[in-house]
């Protein structure tokens, strides 16, 4: 109960400092970039795709007018959909129940996990100029994050009790076979418009385990904007 507890005040505690940081942007000065983004995330085999989503800000070092270097601090929400599979059911006596027929019932059950992270990119970036002030951006780098929120919705468990069979939530990071942590590789390739607006599309690709099967692997739109270029 006191880990929990500590947990959900690090999260508001996180999600302050990025509020506090976002508004604070134009104030501090240039390099400063507000980071957005949505799409979907699954894992890399055998499941379905949920909504994925981040915010948060960045500092982008120029060594040159092309190669620029941009740590990040996100909040990221990724996740994946177990697939429908056939279970048995069981009555409350936890023995398996049959038709009039002797056959076996059966129902769906699925799974929807979402996971939120703080995380951490370091991404090495080489602007393609293009016209005045746009540019072709091609950005990669490794992340590593850390599981601060997310839930694991279950419909049709029929090895449950009452209405728990039809649904019911968990905590994501306290299943037993889930990590918190998580690190991988992260790439991007975007446009950078003359208001220093950039439009990209990226990808995280895991290389962590997520659970005993499973590695996150999301691609989002994004859009970020760079204060004072």
């Amino acid at each position: 109960m006191r880990e929990i507890l500590f947990l959900r005040t690090m999260h508001k505690k996180i999600l302050s400092l990025i509020a506090l940081l976002i508004i604070a942007l134009p104030m501090l000065g240039q390099g400063l970039k507000l980071q957005i983004g949505g799409g979907l995330a699954a894992h890399y085999k055998g499941t379905h795709v949920v909504g994925a989503y981040k915010g948060g800000v960045g500092y982008e070092w120029e060594f040159n007018q092309r190669w620029t270097l941009t740590p990040s601090l996100n909040y990221i929400a990724k996740g994946m959909k177990s697939p429908d599979v056939v279970v048995p059911f069981y009555d409350p006596n936890g023995n398996l129940e049959y038709d009039e027929n002797g056959n076996m019932r059966t129902g769906l059950m699925s799974r929807q996990t979402t996971a939120a992270y703080v995380q951490l990119p370091l991404m090495l970036s080489y602007y393609l100029r293009t016209a005045e002030s746009q540019y072709v951006v091609f950005s990669a780098g490794p992340y590593v994050a850390y599981g601060v929120a997310g839930k694991v919705e279950t419909k049709g468990d029929t090895s449950r009790e009452g209405s728990e069979k039809m649904y019911y939530e968990s905590p994501t990071f306290d299943q037993p076979d889930v990590h918190r942590f998580d690190a991988g590789l992260q790439a991007m390739i975007g446009y950078q418009f003359p208001s220093s607006l950039t439009l990209g599309i990226e990808a995280d690709f895991g290389l962590t385990k997520f659970n005993a099967t499973g590695r996150n692997v999301s691609g989002l739109i994004s859009l970020s904007y760079r204060f004072g270029k």
